[in-house]
């Protein structure tokens, strides 16, 4: 049941390809993120029925560097960089480049994972590739809507790069963590009002358009984790600052021991 899930994930990367192909950049972007909502299943179903294989593990993989790399750098090529006014077009080689970086880093980032991580269950080393291919799908779906007919390479060239570097970076992304800290009790009061304000940020928005309501969140996920990651190197400096002043402060003082032993060898 995995596999086929995993297949049917597999098919939703390539509908997406051939929509961007087509023109069709909205429904390119919906079936990328159909795409992520079947991955994310088909681990779960694989590990209720407890069918996990070494077959699986590489379909899923193959899956992913179609659906989440080759399909948001089609999208991203046909919506923007082919979409340029003719005098502001990035030189051809340039412009591809941007998405060929992006399928490239999403490879490394699932091979890297595969050979070193698999069984890591506290974060994600690196941004995942399935949010790294939300976020350029929220992006395609909110410029859509805004009705932005085309965007000037200074805006999505920062945003592709970013998830590119991210998803080969070694910033951590919350992975069980996160599930303890919604189903640990002592969090739940914290959870439920993050959740009110949530629904209420939510159901505002989407009375405007859901597609805009994609984005930010998008966006939480990939800041949170640079952010975390920024905290807790601060706070290891610090630390580090701090027991080397102590070590340098007691190395200094006088040893007694040392001084009586001193006087009795005299």
């Amino acid at each position: 049941m995995a596999s086929v899930l995993t297949t049917f994930s597999l098919y939703c990367g390539i509908s997406s390809v051939f929509a961007s192909i087509n023109g069709e950049y909205t429904m390119a972007s919906y079936w990328i993120l159909s795409a992520i909502i079947l991955d994310m299943l088909d681990g779960a179903v694989a590990r209720l029925t407890n069918s996990v294989s070494e077959f699986g593990k590489e379909l899923d993989s193959l899956g992913d560097i179609v659906s989440f790399g080759v399909g948001p750098s089609v999208l991203m090529y046909t919506a923007y960089i082919q979409a340029e006014p003719a005098g502001e077009k990035l030189i051809d080689p340039t412009g591809s480049m941007l998405a060929i970086v992006f399928v490239i880093c999403g490879a490394l980032r699932l091979a890297r994972y595969n050979v070193y991580q698999s069984t890591r269950r506290d974060y994600f080393v690196g941004l995942p590739i399935h949010a790294a291919a939300g976020g350029v799908a929220s992006f395609v779906l909110f410029t859509e809507d805004l009705g932005w007919e085309s965007v000037p390479v200074w805006v999505f060239g920062p945003v592709i790069l970013l998830l590119s570097v991210l998803m080969v970076s070694t910033v951590l992304y919350p992975k069980d963590r996160l599930k303890a800290f919604v189903l640990r009790p002592r969090h739940a009061f914290q959870f439920l009002v993050l959740c009110v304000i949530g629904i209420a940020v939510f159901d505002r928005a989407v009375q405007y358009s859901p597609a805009i309501v994609l984005l930010p969140l998008a966006a939480a996920y990939v800041f949170f984790g640079l952010t975390n990651d920024l905290y807790a190197r601060g706070k290891r400096i610090l630390h580090r600052n701090a027991a080397a002043k102590t070590d340098s402060s007691s190395g200094h003082e006088p040893n007694p021991t040392a001084q009586n032993k001193t006087r009795t060898a005299k």
